[in-house]
């Protein structure tokens, strides 16, 4: 595994090399911590109101709970089979942006809801589309840099994407207070994914380069 990581290590030095400073200062590195924002704020808004929005059904504690885990239960199979996916077919645009931009769509479409069912199902639909994110969003970054640069750059997008775990809740929770409704923030919330979304595909990403390593 070792003399595996160092090859690949060795490809992406050999074709570019950026210093801690210009990886920190990069136009794309900022765009991918963007990205990272809008993807964290609409998880953490999902996981912080979900219950609350479940528990408005009419459910006990226990039935909350039980609807609660569903989305996560699906987004979990749903983000081992993506990642698989996006590395047998060599691409990651699509994978990170298209489960950005169906979250954004079932976020705004739940706030016209007032089914139960039919609210859980594309909560479900939402939570599927955040969870196929997380492994495939880091391959982004981690395919052109490499040793300081790569945990500079790393650091950067964590602290800067983490700031939606605050930023998310608290817009929905804002938005609720002032309209008196959460389905209104889940609107809201949803214009986070769909820049990120965006930002993705505007971005791009050299996946030739990446799996070069892998060719020879």
């Amino acid at each position: 595994l070792k003399a595996k990581l160092d090859a690949e290590i060795a490809i992406k030095q050999a074709v570019k090399h950026p210093s801690l400073g210009e990886a920190l200062s990069s136009p794309k590195v900022i765009a991918l911590s963007l990205i990272y924002f809008g993807f964290v704020g609409a998880l953490y808004g999902m996981q912080f109101w979900l219950p609350q929005i479940v528990k408005a059904f009419g459910l006990t504690n226990a039935q909350t709970g039980f609807v609660t885990a569903i989305p996560y239960l699906f987004g979990t199979i749903a983000m081992i089979l993506w990642a698989r996916h996006s590395d047998a077919s060599r691409e990651r645009v699509m994978h990170v942006g298209a489960p950005l931009l169906l979250t954004a769509v079932a976020l705004g479409v739940s706030s016209y809801l007032t089914d139960p069912t039919l609210t859980m199902v594309v909560l479900t639909v939402a939570a599927v589309g955040v969870f196929c994110c997380f492994g495939v969003f880091w391959t982004l970054p981690t395919a052109w840099l490499s040793g300081t640069a790569a945990a500079g750059a790393i650091a950067l997008i964590n602290s800067i994407g983490n700031l939606a775990g605050f930023g998310g809740p608290y817009l929905i929770g804002w938005i609720k207070e002032a309209t008196g409704q959460t389905s209104t923030g889940l609107l809201v919330l949803a214009v986070l994914p769909l820049i990120a979304g965006t930002l993705v595909f505007v971005g791009g990403h050299d996946s030739k380069h990446e799996f070069s390593e892998q060719k020879r």
